[in-house]
């Protein structure tokens, strides 16, 4: 089992009508990039896509989340607004993989 959690140092968002992977159709994929190089690979399935599920490699150092059209608002709004932030892999539950705040002060005016 490889678990790996590592802070957020960019990302770069795609955006088209069709982006195709593994027959998977998506309106826009942001890509996450770790302090140790690591990438997440986050993309938004158009409603007609077959579902894809997550997955972690970490001998490439890459993994990869599906998530539906509509959370798209939600992570781009956390990344342009929150920090600092971490990617989350885990190679016998990729579907936990996730991006993530860290322990944050209540209140403090976002």
């Amino acid at each position: 089992m490889a678990i790996l959690t590592v802070p957020v140092t960019s990302y770069h968002v795609l955006l088209g009508r069709q982006l195709e992977i593994g027959g998977g159709k998506f309106y826009a994929a942001i890509v996450c990039t770790g302090a140790d190089g690591t990438k997440m690979y986050i993309y938004f399935a158009r409603p007609d896509s077959i579902s894809l599920s997550n997955s972690y490699n970490p001998q490439f150092k890459n993994g990869n989340v599906f998530l539906p059209y509509d959370l798209y608002p939600t992570y781009i709004d956390l990344l342009r607004n929150e920090k600092p932030l971490n990617l989350y892999f885990n190679s016998d539950k990729p579907e936990w993989n996730q991006l993530m705040t860290t322990e944050e002060p209540i209140g403090e005016g976002e």
